[in-house]
């Protein structure tokens, strides 16, 4: 291409995806997922390039710049393969198949995922990352292509044997934990997990593991849910050990709020950049219950700070919430987020510019790449105040107006706009949970806002879409999407008493028994009409996120104690059938771990009824403490439910109300109107 010259747009100029769209300039002929793609590659008899990413991922960005805007690879790309670039956002269960393979093939995964498939989708070789000259120990991408076309020419029919073999072998490893015939819920599995996490638990600075440190906020959960039925204090002290120490390090942007999605050391001080919003939802939860448990104003604080960064940055026009932040500006990793020395000494002047870096953990010569700083709470919050002749209770606020007024100014990280269904149900719930636990009504009227965002960009009647941009997305929700936004559902209308979220849920409930559950009685992660590699793969563990099966447990355990229809307990067991491995394997599903007790002895339903005021005053005087097994249903006697005929019919106002029935076992206690009387009850039980 001469100096200067434009280049013409490829076919991803038309898709929805920002990350599809990022491509859409190079010389590579890409192809969006899809059947064109898969007849071009048939009649052409060429394997298919598959290169699976995400906007935020810096080392995708990488790969783009190095590998697919070069002439002379994409040449190659062109002449002997069909490429196909996939949003893994887009299409979840097309990255998990592939990205299985590739642990099968390699022993490790990651993105940028790169995998070569014969005509008919079956991979044959795959990696992640390759760079444009060999280093890393890692063979150059041009060195991969020759040899792969080498391969196709040459040794034909031992590729294609070679590709039915890791089609087999992926299959097979999605289906060697069988379902078992009868599940019970108990809290086994949760004691089994929490033996596991003590023996995983970095004792020096928190967390789980070695570096890279990742917040696994189902393992937090978990602490919180065994340290409230056994009052261990090895789960507690670890749980706050973490947070502390995440709540001081780089990984929280210190300056604006909200996580960046993992840090580099086991110090959880130099992050790896990027923001999804699947973090930040899961941990305004964790924070927001960890403060109900402990009342530390610091884990307000880091809700407070997490929600006001998605408040800000990542709302969408629809009213929900976009999906993630890129890890760079201006193609240098966290540029916007980190500072030079002189620029911190500048912003506050000599002498307290020098104290305010310290602070935070700045030097000269800088602690990340650049000798710029990234900000990590270094030193004692006394001292910064006294730098700064405020009080310790405005010394943060001080500083982050000021770096947050400074930091205005620079180019920001791109964002992805699209607005995924599961993520902004987990969003919706964890802004209920601070509602509840931090008793601030703010936090519940930001849930119901991106609740009718959701309701009106991905749900259309009984179907859910996964994602929505500037119109809904051509893909049906997965598992997760279904059931996140169901138990979101569920979740604003235990605070609002809105009858409208309660039919939702229960809807989606009976969707999710419509579509997703397969012949054998197990439940699947696509929706069973659904075509191509990934279809009829059910879970067979959770990373970062609830799985679509724990999260249609959770949602089926709720609607049941709500409601008391059978055919909700029996998607719950559904549900646990299909993932019979947490039994034998817990940590597979810390998620689900945490919530089996929610269907077991441990159980309870606590039903607010009420004919005036408002519900969230009545529900959050009688919810005093941390009572993640307690469902709690309420009921407004002026226009009762429907779906609660069965099980609040007798539930009155004594006068003048609001009256608290809390029951388990199928049998409640005696009403009450006195808030006091009932936290005594609840302290009673789990």
């Amino acid at each position: 291409m001469r100096m200067g010259e434009q280049r013409r747009p490829n076919r991803l100029i038309n898709a929805k995806s920002p990350y599809l769209r990022r491509h859409a300039f190079n010389p590579v002929d890409w192809y969006p997922w899809g059947e064109e793609a898969f007849r071009k590659a048939r009649e052409e008899d060429k394997p298919i390039f598959l290169s699976i990413g995400y906007l935020a991922c810096h080392w995708c960005s990488v790969m783009e710049r190095e590998s697919f805007s070069d002439e002379e690879i994409a040449k190659l790309l062109n002449r002997h393969f069909v490429p196909i670039k996939v949003d893994r956002e887009e299409h979840p269960h097309v990255d998990e198949y592939y990205m299985r393979a590739v642990q099968l093939m390699t022993g490790t995964g990651g993105w940028p995922l790169s995998v070569f498939l014969t005509p008919d989708l079956k991979p044959f070789y795959g990696g992640t990352y390759f760079p444009k000259e060999p280093r890393y120990g890692l063979p150059s991408f041009r060195q991969v292509l020759d040899a792969v076309i080498q391969a196709w020419k040459t040794r034909r029919e031992q590729v294609l044997a070679e590709a039915e073999r890791i089609d087999r072998a992926v299959r097979e490893s999605f289906t060697q934990w069988r379902r078992v015939e009868k599940a019970t819920p108990s809290r086994r599995a949760m004691e089994a997990a929490f033996d596991q996490l003590v023996m995983l638990f970095d004792d020096e600075y928190g967390g789980f593991g070695a570096a890279p440190k990742f917040p696994n906020p189902g393992y937090l959960m978990l602490l919180l849910r065994h340290h409230h039925l056994t009052k261990d204090a090895v789960a507690l002290k670890m749980l706050r050990k973490t947070l502390d120490a995440m709540a001081r390090g780089g990984i929280l942007d210190q300056v604006g709020g909200g996580f960046h999605r993992y840090t580099v050391d086991r110090a959880w001080r130099i992050p790896h950049f990027e923001k999804m919003l699947y973090d930040n939802a899961l941990l305004v939860q964790v924070y927001s219950e960890a403060y109900s448990v402990t009342r530390d104003p610091s884990y307000a604080e880091v809700v407070r700070l997490t929600v006001d960064f998605l408040r800000r940055e990542m709302r969408s026009e629809c009213g929900a919430f976009c999906s993630s932040l890129d890890a760079e500006s201006e193609g240098v990793e966290g540029l916007f987020y980190t500072w030079t020395y002189d620029e911190i000494v500048s912003a506050f002047g000599p002498g307290v510019g020098e104290r305010v870096a310290a602070f935070f953990g700045a030097t000269p010569a800088g602690n990340f790449e650049g000798g710029r700083n990234v900000l990590f709470r270094a030193g004692k919050l006394e001292e910064l105040a006294s730098a700064l002749g405020v009080a310790s209770s405005e010394a943060l606020g001080t500083v982050r107006r000021r770096l947050m007024e400074l930091r205005e100014s620079r180019v920001r990280p791109e964002r992805d706009e699209k607005v995924i269904a599961s993520w902004n149900g987990l969003a919706a719930s964890a802004l209920a949970s601070a509602a509840l636990h931090l008793r601030e009504r703010a936090f519940l009227e930001l849930a119901l806002e991106v609740m009718d965002g959701l309701r009106s960009a991905v749900v259309e009647g009984s179907r859910v879409w996964r994602y929505w941009l500037n119109g809904k997305g051509d893909v049906e929700g997965r598992l997760e999407d279904y059931a996140a936004v169901g138990n979101a559902a569920f979740d604003v209308f235990s605070l609002s008493g809105d009858d409208r979220w309660l039919s939702l849920a229960v809807k989606l409930l009976d969707a999710v028994a419509e579509r997703f559950v397969s012949d054998d009685g197990t439940l699947q992660a696509s929706p069973c009409d659904e075509r191509g590699p990934h279809a009829g793969i059910r879970e067979d563990y959770e990373g970062v996120v609830p799985s679509g099966s724990t999260l249609t447990f959770l949602l089926a355990a709720k609607v049941f104690h709500a409601t008391g229809e059978e055919s909700a307990y029996r998607v719950a067991e559904l549900a646990l059938r299909t993932c019979g491995r947490v039994e034998d394997e817990p940590l597979a599903f810390p998620y689900l771990a945490a919530s089996a007790p929610i269907l077991a002895g441990e159980s309870r339903e606590l039903f607010v009824a009420y004919e005036s005021g408002e519900p969230f005053e009545h529900v959050i005087a009688a919810a005093r403490s941390f009572q993640p097994f307690t469902v709690v249903v309420p009921v407004d006697r002026r226009t009762l439910p429907a779906h609660l005929s069965n099980t609040a019919q007798d539930k009155a106002v004594i006068p003048p109300g609001p009256t608290y029935y809390l029951c388990e076992g199928f049998s409640c206690k005696m009403p009450t109107n006195d808030p006091e009387a009932l936290a005594r009850m609840l302290g009673e039980g789990g």
